[in-house]
């Protein structure tokens, strides 16, 4: 079998929560009057930004409209691109920088100092900024001793990034084992939804479940590439994210509900 090797990291200027503030403070610079002042809002604003990017006009009237223009969005995208373009030589795209580089807003300090260092790449500090103290439910300082514990572990066997995402996924539980049992009772609720309303569109998630279920038993190693492999982890970043958020919402309501039977 082939040796993975870990190829050397170089600390990235961009990925810091310095420049990323930077690059956005360019933003609001030149259009005081539809970038938003506050932080949170402005990342809504440049998640917007990237969905309209993904949507054609035609395509505005699906979903949740928006609370922005949809031609103050574009205005933005032009600027914002032509910024990164300047300020990174063209190295980060639009795409990228709000997509990836937005999150080192959120990275805990002990994370950005290692992404500062180089010791490891913006990926890799996002699997590892995973390992919160919600997610692993302890004290911030546990969460910070697993986080360190693992990135140690990590720089000393020289890991890839798949191996780190696969070590993270098992610290949070997240390791997938499926039966045959509990995929009957996935098919079972996508056919009562279908039987209490065909037009409800909750089943699509269970059928892309189960979709995932079989791929798992027919796709061989073989038909994994490195290309193929790195698209798919991207993909799996974001549906965790989906799948977290999702847990949170449940876990807020199962509290509300608890309080209420007191």
């Amino acid at each position: 079998m082939r040796a993975t090797r870990r190829r050397h990291r170089i600390a990235d200027p961009c990925a810091s929560p310095e420049s990323v503030r930077h690059t956005c403070q360019k933003l609001r610079e030149q259009l005081p009057d539809i970038i938003p002042q506050q932080e949170k809002d402005l990342l809504r604003f440049l998640y917007a930004v990237r969905h309209i990017e993904r949507r054609p006009a035609t395509d505005t009237r699906r979903g949740r409209p928006s609370h922005w223009k949809r031609e103050d969005l574009i205005i933005a995208a032009a600027h914002l691109r032509a910024i990164l373009e300047r300020e990174t030589q063209g190295r980060v795209s639009l795409s990228s920088f709000i997509g990836q580089y937005l999150s080192v807003l959120h990275f805990p300090a002990d994370i950005t100092d290692a992404l500062a260092s180089g010791d490891i790449n913006l990926p890799e500090a996002a699997q590892l900024a995973r390992l919160t103290a919600l997610r692993l439910d302890c004290t911030s300082a546990q969460a910070r001793s697993t986080r360190s514990e693992v990135l140690k572990a990590h720089l000393r066997m020289h890991g890839s990034q798949n191996v780190l995402r696969a070590r993270v996924k098992d610290v949070l539980g997240e390791t997938i084992k499926v039966s045959t049992v509990e995929m009957i009772r996935v098919v079972a609720k996508v056919d009562e939804l279908l039987e209490i309303d065909p037009a409800d569109q909750r089943h699509l998630f269970y059928e892309e479940m189960k979709r995932l279920f079989y791929a798992m038993r027919e796709i061989e190693p073989d038909d994994l590439d490195d290309e193929t492999l790195e698209r798919f982890m991207k993909a799996a970043d974001e549906m965790s994210n989906v799948l977290y958020s999702i847990e949170i919402k449940r876990r807020l309501r199962e509290k509300k509900t608890q309080k209420l039977a007191l």
